[in-house]
């Protein structure tokens, strides 16, 4: 069973299941995957993402994003899951990254079993 993110939409769901409104990207790069070349800008580049575990150094969990062999992810990297960054306005903190608000959706989505995220 897989996870999937919708970058359009900012859906994620899993196993068709509707699980969280997110986003990826930022300014008017947000949610649009034409920008997903745009480093520091740009959504999460569409593909196959291995969900390989947690990096908590700023203080809230993070899933690590790694990308599959065949996903261009035109050069970007250090792809992660993670909340809004607190003392930032909200909807300011991705720079690729998939920005899922909710520690427990986050344990959801880790402690699932499922080790695949699609990006489309």
């Amino acid at each position: 069973m897989t996870w999937e993110y919708k970058v359009s939409t900012g859906v994620l769901s899993h196993n068709g299941e509707f699980i969280a409104k997110c986003y990826s990207g930022a300014g008017e790069s947000r949610d649009k995957p034409e920008y997903e070349s745009q480093r520091n800008r740009g959504p999460i580049p569409r593909g196959i993402y291995f969900i390989a575990g947690w990096n908590n150094h700023k203080s809230a969990e993070a899933i690590i994003l790694e990308p599959i062999a065949g996903t261009n992810t035109f050069g970007r990297d250090h792809f992660q899951i993670h909340g809004d960054k607190k003392g930032q306005p909200p909807g300011s903190a991705s720079a690729g990254c998939i920005i899922m608000n909710g520690q427990d959706k986050r344990h959801m989505i880790y402690d699932s079993g499922d080790t695949i995220l699609v990006v489309r």
